[in-house]
């Protein structure tokens, strides 16, 4: 039986989108003509109606609404199959479990009927067919028009379509280069050769894509010597047609210059004015050390941060000195971050990186400092009292410390604690006072007098216990005890 419009169309609903065919289509298939609508209900008695599409009397008729059955789903097929296609229950049969599945309709095997056959590619010179008939509607996510492919980028029709049809950007239609005329444009593997006035020739392309390909080369050239962020700026100057003496004159003064060398004005004001090549170059070298000492670069090696070094002129060696005392010296070592606390309790202590680092406070207080702070705490590691070394006796300490390390100040800070346990019991016996600060002297302020009052103390002591006997004096300092 030849299936109605309005059947057709509802048949269409329940199949995949590329299967659909059109109403025409299905009658040409089958070698058919669309049948005349007749009515199986009753007809009223008297009445009727003219059809103006038709030109014809048709009877007026009024249907009668049949009693609802209850059933299982799968007992029947919702209605009869077109042709070349058959009814199939997908889903499980349980009792009550009505929506458990659903009717789908299958190909009947071997049928030629209905079958899809598409053929072409969507292009002008192969446009797309459906059995036969160009194709027009949308198949995959794009639009045909009698059988060649349509973009609209609007209404993202096409939506498989990718590129800008250059030769280094080909215009790809579901993934494919596109050949053909897609908008007035005509597309070889492709890439465009016309636009639609027509205007533009195979060599104007050319010179696009070289204008292109300097573009992106100028850029490259601009990344690699660190002034990426200044393209679009000086692009729009050469566009402007602007010599290269106006943009050199003119583009310090622009936004994007001030935000890739913060420091730079800084320095211009300080008479101290340097090129971008040196500027860069001590960046690199500033984020290098970071690096290398484990720091954070996204913090103290921010853009803003390293135009201070460098409106501060401080030197990538200094800065590698400041990071080493940063890092190693004090960062490393708990009691040096405790002992740089005492001394400098302006100083928070999440911030001691940071205020080493900054480049207002001077190398040479900083190295103080830090030496005040690795003295005390070898002084408090030895068990000397918190505040038995102050600042400047700590300060007094520096020059004969050199460059001891922090492990070698430790171990001399504890010669000096035994030298001070034994003195003290000396210095008793004779009625006098020893103090913990002239040990210190002694042994790590190399105070000659205070040694030697010490090795006569000691010498004293021994003749008491052996007439005419002494020790030498010459090596109380590397002695343990005596």
């Amino acid at each position: 039986m030849v299936q109605t419009r309005a059947q057709w169309n509802a048949f269409m609903k329940r199949i995949p989108l590329e299967d659909r065919t059109t109403y025409e289509q299905y009658l040409e298939s089958i070698g058919a003509t669309e049948p005349v609508a007749t009515s199986t209900t009753s007809t009223a008695s008297g009445a009727s109606r003219t059809d103006s599409a038709a030109s014809r009397t048709i009877p007026t008729t009024t249907t009668t609404t049949p009693t609802p059955v209850t059933k299982n789903p799968w007992d029947a097929p919702p209605s009869e199959a077109p042709a070349g296609f058959t009814w199939k229950w997908i889903g499980a049969k349980s009792v009550g479990r009505a929506g458990s599945g659903s009717w789908q309709l299958l190909r009947t095997a071997g049928s030629t009927a209905a079958t899809n056959n598409w053929k072409g590619s969507g292009t002008t010179s192969d446009p797309l067919t459906f059995n036969g008939s160009p194709f027009t509607g949308i198949r995959n996510g794009a639009n045909y028009v009698n059988g060649v492919l349509k973009t609209d980028s609007t209404n993202n029709q096409g939506g498989q379509t990718t590129g800008s049809g250059t030769q280094l950007d080909p215009l790809l239609v579901n993934g494919k280069p596109f050949n053909g005329v897609l908008g007035g444009v005509t597309y070889v593997n492709g890439v465009a050769q016309s636009t639609g006035s027509g205007n533009q020739t195979p060599q104007d392309d050319i010179e696009t894509k070289t204008r292109k390909s300097a573009q992106q080369e100028f850029l490259a050239a601009l990344n690699e010597l660190g002034l990426g962020d200044l393209y679009s700026t000086v692009n729009d100057m050469i566009t402007q047609d602007k010599t290269v003496a106006t943009i050199k004159l003119e583009l310090p003064k622009t936004e994007a210059y001030k935000q890739r060398f913060p420091g730079m004005e800084a320095l211009r004001k300080a008479g101290l004015a340097i090129n971008e090549a040196t500027y860069i170059s001590n960046e690199r070298g500033y984020l290098q050390t970071l690096r290398a000492y484990g720091l954070d670069t996204a913090v103290l090696g921010s853009r803003e941060n390293l135009g201070t070094y460098i409106s501060n002129m401080v030197a990538p060696r200094e800065f590698e000195e400041r990071v080493n005392m940063a890092a190693t010296r004090v960062k490393e070592n708990p009691d040096v971050i405790a002992a740089f606390k005492s001394y400098y309790p302006s100083v928070d202590e999440s911030a001691i990186t940071a205020y080493l680092l900054n480049p207002k406070q001077g190398i040479d207080i900083i190295r103080k400092q830090v030496r005040v702070s690795e003295l005390g705490a070898a002084a408090q590691y030895a068990g000397f009292a918190k505040d038995v070394l102050g600042t400047t006796q700590a300060e007094s300490l520096i020059s004969a410390a050199g460059d001891t390390a922090y492990a070698g100040l430790r171990t001399e800070f504890q010669k000096a604690r035994q030298l001070a346990n034994t003195q003290r019991r000396l210095a008793q016996i004779e009625g006098q006072q020893y103090t913990d600060l002239e040990a210190i002297s002694a042994v790590v302020g190399d105070d000659v007098t205070s040694a030697l009052a010490s090795e006569r103390r000691a010498a004293r002591e021994a003749a008491r216990f052996s007439a005419g006997g002494g020790i030498t004096g010459a090596s109380l300092r590397s002695t343990a005890t005596i």
